[in-house]
């Protein structure tokens, strides 16, 4: 995660208007129906369990303080973030590129061994100033890209035993303090209706809440946290209650102890998992992991080598945090697939949008590659 890149990212999101209101949704893509982006999406989803188009996986659900898989044992997913077709917003300025977002999906999953996928989506209030953004409005707002990041999901549907959370990582639906809010919620119905049938995708409902160091604001974060919750269950089909993941309150999204004394409510609590960003030294892991863990089922959604103003986390730290993540049976995901949004996985090609280069693995990203290998 390059902080001073999320903070230029949140000042846009302080200037930007809430989104007009959505129209009629495009029906839901299939996950075999990969095609041209001018072609309307009018293929339903299939039926659960139905692999004419590939492997669908089975439904995880939330035990006690684990996400268990369909098989009832624990789920030990892990892998890492990918970009949407933005890719970190260096690809936002030409057309969208579909095909290079599933190329990095096979990568990460065929040739790493990942299991588990963040997709994050981006997208922007304005076109900036100067080059405008070619591609910049989220799902509510641009049927495109709507289509293009259902395709995407979809491809990941095709992967037997391969699991994608879905997150808002840049949206201008966002509050400046990165709550979700009713036009949030609005976003995530459309999704969520879209992807019913797809056991495979857990939903991130944010990125990161900002701006609440001493805690004041927990309540309020739960409260706008709640009812996107709450907003997703409504149109959810009765028994396909996906796992929905809600942000720590505060620090980034690292602190997830208002949680852990109020549980999220809405839907009844059902398949509820609360996710942590870890950017620190180990003396923090038992205060960000190991006691959350013990009442609530945990993600970490976000780690990785860094060493700045904002945040300290070296090689050896991450080592211990998966070590930990395992022995506690807590899925990660390493950050980020990329070659120029820090900290990278692949190989750091500043500024570009690089559209099907080698997917080089960078010094963290042979520590991770090499990690996804082994058997957890």
């Amino acid at each position: 995660m390059k902080r001073l890149v999320r903070e230029s990212f949140a000042l846009l999101a302080l200037a930007a208007a809430c989104a007009a209101a959505c129209g009629p949704s495009a029906p839901p893509v299939a996950p075999s129906d990969i095609v041209p982006t001018s072609t309307p999406a009018t293929i339903a989803p299939p039926d659960v369990g139905d692999t004419g188009g590939g492997p669908i996986t089975g439904w995880l659900r939330v035990q006690g303080n684990r996400i268990v898989a369909p098989d009832g044992k624990p789920w030990r997913g892990r892998g890492a973030n990918v970009h949407d077709t933005r890719s970190c917003d260096s690809c936002s300025w030409e057309k969208p590129h579909v095909e290079e977002v599933t190329r990095r999906i096979d990568a990460l999953v065929d040739d790493w061994h990942a299991s588990f996928v963040r997709l994050l989506l981006e997208s922007y209030p304005d076109r900036g100033t100067g080059k405008g953004r070619v591609h910049y409005k989220n799902a509510l707002e641009d049927e495109d890209y709507y289509r293009d990041v259902l395709r995407i999901i979809g491809h990941v549907g095709k992967k037997r035993g391969v699991y994608v959370m879905v997150s808002l990582w840049h949206d201008p639906t966002l509050s400046p303090m990165g709550w979700p809010t009713e036009r949030t919620r609005t976003l995530w119905k459309k999704l969520a209706r879209a992807l019913k049938d797809m056991p495979f995708v857990i939903f991130g409902l944010v990125n990161e809440p900002q701006k609440n160091q001493d805690g004041a604001l927990d309540g309020e974060v739960w409260t706008a946290m709640n009812e996107t919750v709450a907003a997703i269950r409504s149109v959810e089909e009765p028994g396909k209650h996906h796992v929905i993941t809600v942000q720590g309150t505060r620090e980034w999204a690292r602190v997830l102890d208002y949680y852990v004394a109020h549980p999220i409510t809405a839907g009844g609590g059902v398949n509820i998992a609360y996710e942590t960003h870890v950017y620190d030294r180990q003396a923090r892991f038992d205060e960000l992991v190991t006691r959350p863990a013990k009442k609530l089922p945990v993600v970490i959604g976000e780690m990785g080598t860094i060493q700045d103003k904002n945040a300290t986390m070296l090689p050896e730290d991450c080592v211990a945090l998966m070590d930990l993540a395992e022995k506690l049976d807590v899925p990660w995901l390493a950050y980020t697939f990329h070659t120029n949004c820090p900290p990278n996985l692949l190989v750091e090609k500043a500024g570009a949008c690089v559209v099907g280069d080698a997917l080089e693995p960078s010094p963290w990203g042979r520590m991770v590659k090499e990690r996804l290998a082994k058997p957890w």
